[in-house]
Order: structure tokens, then C-alpha cells, then sequence
């Protein structure tokens, strides 16, 4: 066993001002076990594999299975996609251990003139693992990346993950982020756009209860002329949850005619449910789009009280609403199968 000493996790402490509302400590006086890397046997994940997509399924950080129908390049930690990779692609990190550290990276290199797919799930079975990651992306000219993030972990476990995209010029990133599972999760950006017409857009969804607390910190640097950045999430806290929404964009002289938006939507269900909000704005050129706000409510009883008139219950109300506010941000992901694995998970 031994103290934890993961590589990417000590920047995650209350010295750094992005950290001041995480509760950390519970986390660094854990001790861990290394990952052996053992077999997983009981690996049932057939619903995942969608005919017409590339999938590559690991478990314990080994590759379990593997069909890549594209010519599509997994070397080490790298996985490299070019413009003649039409479709999707499907990554399973699956997690079978107690008290373990794992921490493998990986790197998406996009080549020019690409657009894909990728969509990316984190699920374990077991508890009070620590999950340290990094994915990099590198997306060459003129290129379009989606790319679907979905944790849902153990109640028990640990997530500290970071990303950190290079956009190069007229390229964009459309970026989703899922959060439903995971005790402690903490989701890290670093988003330098500094190539012309380059975008990175982020819609994020956190349903939490319990004792659950989810981070999205979030840095953005605008350098590019024309570049633009938009950050959006939206909360469902039940019981004493914690969400964090910790967003700082600055836009520096040579970004002339950026566009930014940072905007937190919250929806509180329980009492002792919180929510951080912090979007901050670091502005210096004139010529320039830019928003940023945060609201935070309770279900809007005018809308409960016409949903019972027509016959529901409070409880089926109550879901509708939810369900609408997790519909509106699935709605926006291109592919119809993707958007029914994440409303079964």
C-alpha cells in the first residue's frame, strides 16, 4: 500500500486557488494498492458494441477487446485518427478492484481535415479506487471533434482527470461531459486557443445525491484572432451534493473579434445541496462577444402545479422537468444510438 502520490493529483489541493471549495483531504490520506493489471472475467458490455463503430473496451487498463474497423493507429498511449476514419468510435474504461490507484493516459491525435466521433465512458464495479487520467487532444487544420465524456463510477471512487486540448486553426472541439457517478470526481481544463478560427465548446451535465462532490475547472486562454470558447453546464443536486463550477477565461490583445460565453444553470433538490459558481472573465481587447452568468433555483412550482393538473403525480412532474433539462443537452449530440446508451446508463 502507499500514500497517495499520483502524478496529476497534486495540483488538486486547497494551496491552488481553483481548489479552495474541494474537499480533498478525505482523498490524500487514503492509501492505495498499485494496479496488477488483473483479468477481468466477469465483462459484460455487448450493448456496447454498436455496429458501424471502431470500439476499443479496456479493463484494468488492459485492452480487453478490440474492433477497429477504420484504420485507426493505437500505439502505447496515442491513438491516431485520420480524415479517411469515418466512423465513430467507442473507448470502455472499466474499473475491478478495491483500493486501487490506476492511471493510465491517453492522447487523441486528429489528423487535418478529419471529422469524428468519440465517445468515452468510465464505469467500475468495485470501490474506493483512485482513477488519476489525462487525455490530450491534438487536432490538426480544419478539423471537427466530438467528443462524449461519461463517468459514472462508484459511489465509492475517486476521479481526478485532465484535459488538456491543442485546437489548431479552423478546427473545433465540441466537448460533452457527463457526471453521474464517482464519489469525489475532479474534471481539469486547460484550453490555450491560440491558432485563428479555432473553437472549443463544452456542454456539461452533473445528477448527483448523496454525499457526491463533482468538480469542472475550467482555464481558457484566448490568443487566436476569431477564436471562441463557450462553457456551459448544467446541475441536478439532490440531498447534500456538491457541485463545483469554477471557470476563468482570459482573452489577450492578439485575440481580436473572440467570442466567450460561461454560463451555470442549477437546479436544487435537496436542502443541504451546494452549489460553487465562480465564471470569471479576463478581458483585454475591445472587440470582442462575451457572456457569463449563474442561476440557481428549486423546480419552478407554477410548472409542477399545471404538470399535477393534468393528472400527474408530483413525483412524475418532477421527473419530466429533469428529464427535459437532461433531453435539451442530449438532444445537441449528433448520433441517436450514443444519445440512448447515455438515457440507459
Amino acid at each position: 500500500m502507499r500514500n497517495l502520490d499520483i502524478k496529476n493529483f497534486p495540483l488538486a489541493n486547497k494551496k491552488i486557488e481553483e481548489f479552495r471549495k474541494c474537499n480533498v483531504k478525505n482523498i490524500t490520506e487514503l492509501e492505495f494498492k498499485e494496479n496488477s493489471f488483473k483479468d477481468v472475467q466477469d465483462f459484460n458490455f455487448d450493448f456496447l458494441k454498436l455496429e458501424g463503430f471502431n470500439t476499443l473496451f479496456f479493463a484494468n487498463e488492459k485492452i480487453k477487446e478490440q474492433n477497429l474497423i477504420d484504420d485507426i493507429s493505437l500505439k502505447e498511449n496515442k491513438i491516431t485518427i485520420n480524415k479517411e476514419c469515418k466512423n465513430s468510435i467507442l473507448i470502455l474504461n472499466y474499473y475491478e478492484d478495491e483500493n486501487t490507484v490506476f492511471e493510465k493516459d491517453l492522447k487523441y491525435s486528429v489528423k487535418s481535415n478529419s471529422d469524428i466521433l468519440i465517445f468515452e465512458i468510465f464505469i467500475s464495479k468495485n470501490k474506493k479506487n483512485f482513477i488519476s487520467q489525462k487525455r490530450d487532444f491534438e487536432i490538426a487544420n480544419s478539423s471537427k471533434v466530438e467528443y462524449i465524456y461519461l463517468q459514472k463510477l462508484s459511489l465509492d471512487d475517486f476521479l481526478d482527470i485532465k484535459f488538456e486540448p491543442a485546437i489548431k486553426e479552423d478546427s473545433k472541439l465540441k466537448f460533452f461531459n457527463f457526471n453521474f457517478g464517482s464519489s469525489n470526481a475532479y474534471n481539469q481544463f486547460d484550453i490555450n486557443l491560440d491558432y485563428a478560427n479555432s473553437n472549443f465548446d463544452m456542454e456539461a451535465l452533473t445528477n448527483i445525491s448523496k454525499k457526491q462532490e463533482i468538480a469542472n475547472i475550467v482555464a481558457t486562454i484566448h490568443n487566436g484572432k476569431d477564436t471562441s470558447s463557450s462553457i456551459k453546464a448544467n446541475h441536478i443536486l439532490d440531498e447534500n451534493a456538491h457541485a463545483i463550477f469554477e471557470v476563468k477565461t482570459r482573452v489577450n490583445h492578439e485575440a481580436n473579434n473572440s467570442a466567450v460565453i460561461q454560463n451555470s444553470k442549477t437546479t436544487l433538490l435537496g436542502d443541504d445541496a451546494i452549489i460553487n459558481a465562480n465564471p470569471r472573465l479576463e478581458i483585454f481587447i475591445d472587440e470582442l462577444t462575451a457572456s457569463h452568468g449563474a442561476t440557481t433555483g428549486s423546480l419552478d412550482e407554477d410548472i409542477l402545479y399545471y404538470l399535477q393538473s393534468r393528472g400527474l403525480s408530483r413525483k412524475q412532474a418532477s421527473k419530466m422537468m429533469l428529464e427535459a433539462i437532461e433531453n435539451a443537452i442530449l438532444a445537441k449530440i449528433s448520433n441517436e444510438e450514443i444519445r440512448n446508451i447515455i438515457k440507459e446508463i
